[in-house]
């Protein structure tokens, strides 16, 4: 993802391009979302401040695995470091924060039960230990991910997916980057996979079996899909 970004703030500073196309968003683009730098990481013991910056990654967009239907997702913040070291490229995670979905059909898959306060089911993206941002023509790098599982009568530890058993998320850029501002700068692209599999429940104790099967994990690859539209906030180190 970085080196596809990293041109595209190149084009905004008007210094050389890195052989991508960076378009210009067209007339009365929607407005980019509100960015937050509170979760930038510290930077690397020896890095050059300089030769740093922070991205926050703000997403929203769809999702389908198993036998969950295609469905909105939570807003996703994402916020990591790219820069130097020892003359090399590096990066460091930040923060993944997503906001949570309800599912309808609720925890039995009964459409209306999602309103009973006991029976309702959410779930939320969150980070599973792993990010490489770096892209190779279209693949925006690779980020491990788990869905948490929320319901009053599932154990706060369930997941699907964990960091020992994630999903394996390798999107493909689909459009942009786009530049949406200068002054502050902002990109924007969208992003989508549909090859990963999404591993079964984890943590979720007796319910794991109901989960596995109200959900319809694990499932294969090839099965499952979540598309993203991003905007890029940037922003320097001190």
């Amino acid at each position: 993802m970085t080196r596809l970004l990293r041109t595209a703030a190149a084009a905004l500073a008007a210094t050389t391009l890195l052989g991508l196309t960076v378009h210009t968003a067209s007339a009365a683009p929607a407005a980019p979302p509100k960015f937050d730098f509170t979760d930038c990481p510290a930077l690397p013991a020896g890095a050059d401040p300089a030769q740093w910056r922070c991205e926050n990654l703000v997403s929203t967009g769809t999702a389908r695995f198993g036998a969950l239907a295609e469905q909105p997702l939570g807003t996703m913040r994402l916020t990591f470091a790219e820069g130097r070291l020892d003359g090399k490229y590096a990066q460091v995670f930040g923060s993944l924060k997503a906001e949570p979905v309800e599912v309808p059909g609720g925890l039995f898959g009964v459409p209306g039960t999602e309103r009973n306060p006991l029976l309702r089911l959410r779930i939320q993206v969150r980070y599973a230990g792993f990010s490489d941002f770096l892209s190779v023509g279209d693949r925006m790098g690779t980020q491990h991910l788990k869905v948490g599982v929320t319901s009053p009568l599932v154990p706060k530890s369930c997941t699907i997916g964990d960091d020992t058993d994630p999903i394996v998320f390798q999107p493909l850029r689909t459009a942009g980057p786009d530049v949406i501002s200068t002054n502050p700068p902002v990109l924007r692209f969208a992003m989508a996979d549909n090859a990963f599999a999404v591993p079964g429940p984890h943590g979720c104790g007796a319910f794991t079996h109901l989960l596995s099967r109200r959900l319809g994990v694990p499932a294969a690859a090839n099965t499952n899909a979540m598309s993203l539209v991003t905007y890029v906030g940037l922003r320097g180190y001190p």
